[in-house]
């Protein structure tokens, strides 16, 4: 992993971790929990996509173990400069979405690197250091 000692670990990696991903799987353990976290989008995104109890409560187990960070004024503020920066579709760039742009304003408030199979998402915002994944 990068020499940065802090992750932020998005909702893509979770949900590849959940339908057994190996390399998701790789990569979290070898950053340990201690040094990985979740932010409430993140946290948000896995519960929305939980069909069932067994599901909803297998995930927030798992969960259980990585550091939340709630979102605060702050981040908020930073959310809304990268909208408006970033909210119009440039050529070749995917259009930023909420959830994103609430994930990136963590990973830049708390300097963490993120971790990501969903590189294209965040590449364009400056200042996010993405360590990617690939599927």
């Amino acid at each position: 992993m990068a020499n940065r000692k802090k992750y932020l670990v998005d909702t893509s990696v979770l949900i590849a971790l959940f339908r057994k991903n190996e390399e998701a799987k790789v990569a979290l353990d070898s950053i340990g929990s201690n040094e990985a976290y979740i932010c409430d989008v993140t946290l948000l995104e896995i519960l929305t996509g939980c069909s069932t109890a067994e599901k909803r409560d297998y995930a927030l187990n798992y969960l259980d173990a990585y550091g939340l960070l709630n979102n605060n004024e702050k981040i908020s503020e930073k959310s809304i400069q990268l909208m408006k920066r970033y909210c119009i579709q440039r050529i070749g760039q995917p259009m930023l979405r909420l959830p994103d742009c609430l994930i990136a304003a963590f990973s830049l408030h708390y300097n963490m690197e993120l971790l990501t199979f969903n590189k294209k998402d965040f590449d364009f915002i400056q200042g996010v250091y993405i360590h990617p994944l690939s599927k």
